[in-house]
């Protein structure tokens, strides 16, 4: 067999050029390759390319996309605070920065002024009476002792004043009695006038013997009566 196979091939190799020498013939038209005019060869057509026809999927037409529908835009509710049940705590008001003090000036000395006394301020203790002889207005020496006491103190207290009252005994009768303790009553003022104290700061005033200092009837007691009473005012 291998004989067989060998023969095969070998007149195949033998026939390979008469073959290609018939084809070349009939290519030329029947001349023999190389003899008359040589006629031009035409390139071989290439062979026809078959169009594999490819199935196509039909195409679908997009979709159209929708817009999501509009919604209203809801306000979100504030959060509110949850009610205390504690007790509120007062608010606290900022105070306002205190004003610096100015430093105090230093006072001038005002012009020192004599002190006066209110009409308030009244000399301490009574007036000593001023005693009269019977049926007498003239002041004695011990009489005019006193009232210079009086007129010192109401010089030196210009707001202060005196109430000049005049009294007599039980002795007479009372329309006598009345005028005699005018009369020593008006031996007091015109004395203080006499010393220059105003007659605007001097009040006086008669009584008679209705207003005795010691009632009794006895002669002490009388003298006792003759009087002129001082009041501060």
């Amino acid at each position: 067999m291998l004989l067989g196979l060998a023969d095969l091939g070998f007149i195949n190799f033998s026939l390979a050029p008469r073959l290609a020498e018939e084809q070349a013939q009939q290519a030329n038209g029947g001349r023999p390759e190389g003899k008359g005019t040589a006629q031009p060869t035409t390139a071989p057509k290439p062979p026809a390319v078959t169009s594999t026809s490819v199935a196509v999927a039909p195409t679908l037409a997009p979709t159209p996309v929708q817009a999501p529908p509009k919604t209203e835009p809801t306000s979100e509710p504030v959060p509110t605070a949850p009610a205390s049940t504690a007790t509120t705590e007062p608010a606290v008001v900022a105070s306002a920065p205190e004003p610096v003090a100015a430093a105090p000036q230093k006072p001038q000395p005002a012009p020192e002024k004599p002190p006066v006394a209110s009409s308030t301020d009244k000399p301490s203790g009574g007036i000593e009476d001023i005693l009269f002889e019977l049926d007498s207005n003239l002041l004695t020496l011990t009489a005019k002792g006193t009232l210079d006491g009086v007129v010192q103190k109401l010089k030196a207290n210009p707001s202060l004043r005196v109430h000049v009252r005049g009294h007599s005994d039980q002795l007479g009768s009372h329309e006598h009695n009345l005028e005699l303790s005018r009369r020593r009553a008006a031996a007091v003022e015109n004395y203080l006038l006499s010393n220059g104290v105003p007659s605007s700061r001097i009040s006086t005033e008669a009584v008679g013997g209705v207003k005795p200092a010691d009632s009794t009837n006895t002669p002490t007691a009388w003298a006792r009566n003759r009087r002129v009473e001082i009041e501060w005012r």
